[in-house]
């Protein structure tokens, strides 16, 4: 394994070099840049990554009438991964700003659409927003914003779905409605159960949900504990 903590950032900085010589240099390379932005947040370096995602989305924002689904995609995931570090930098309101920009471009494109380039579109976006907005420490808003977001038109990953469902349990649970949180963290599984396995919030969330639960619990709960990997609940008839 490597433990040289600029290889992510020098291995996008070759993708992007050699984004210059295909068809479409520029999506190409702003294609790269985001995976350069999303590595830079998981390292911590706020600042960079907020800056390589807009330098980037000003190199592909589409026109006001440009229909390419794939170009709004990749400019719309720009903001997505500027918007994280600015949130994450304790910087709420500019991120804010930022997830206007892809809403924006979400509504114009129309169709959710899930491809290598990028998964986009006003679902997408709407979920985002959501994600963003609870962790902002405004659950009961975010609770709100996902009663209206809209239905998917075209193709959103099971998983982001799934995503979306675990971050609806842990606002739940920051209001104290565990029901509510129960019947996500279901959801959840249900749409993409292997996956949600592997999420600490997912976990994280039942573990606060089994603290408070009564004594009595039905095998359904002790079933869904155990998805999460929350074990030594025994069924209690």
């Amino acid at each position: 394994m490597r433990t040289d903590s600029s290889w992510p950032v020098r291995r996008s900085l070759n993708i992007r070099d050699a984004a210059r010589h295909s068809d479409e240099p520029e999506l190409e390379t702003a294609i790269s840049l985001r995976y350069l932005a999303w590595t830079l947040v998981r390292q911590g370096r706020l600042d960079d990554a907020e800056r390589v995602a807009v330098t980037a989305a000003e190199q592909v924002q589409p026109a006001m009438l440009d229909r390419d689904s794939t170009r709004a995609g990749v400019f719309g995931n720009l903001p997505f991964n500027a918007a994280s570090a600015a949130l994450t930098a304790g910087h709420a309101a500019r991120a804010d700003d930022l997830l206007a920009e892809a809403r924006a471009a979400a509504m114009r494109a129309r169709r959710d659409t899930a491809t290598e380039a990028a998964i986009f579109g006003p679902r997408v976006a709407a979920l985002q927003h959501i994600d963003h907005t609870a962790r902002a420490g405004d659950p009961e808003q975010a609770l709100r914003l996902a009663e209206t977001a809209p239905s998917a038109r075209g193709e959103v990953p099971a998983f982001w779905e799934a995503g979306h469902r675990l971050r609806l349990a842990a606002a739940s649970i920051e209001l104290r409605r565990y029901p509510q949180a129960l019947s996500y963290l279901a959801e959840a599984r249900d749409l993409a159960p292997d996956w949600v396995r592997y999420q600490p919030l997912g976990k994280a969330t039942m573990r606060r949900i089994v603290d408070h639960a009564p004594r009595r619990r039905g095998a359904e709960f002790a079933q869904l504990a155990a998805h999460y990997g929350v074990v030594g609940l025994p069924y209690q008839p």
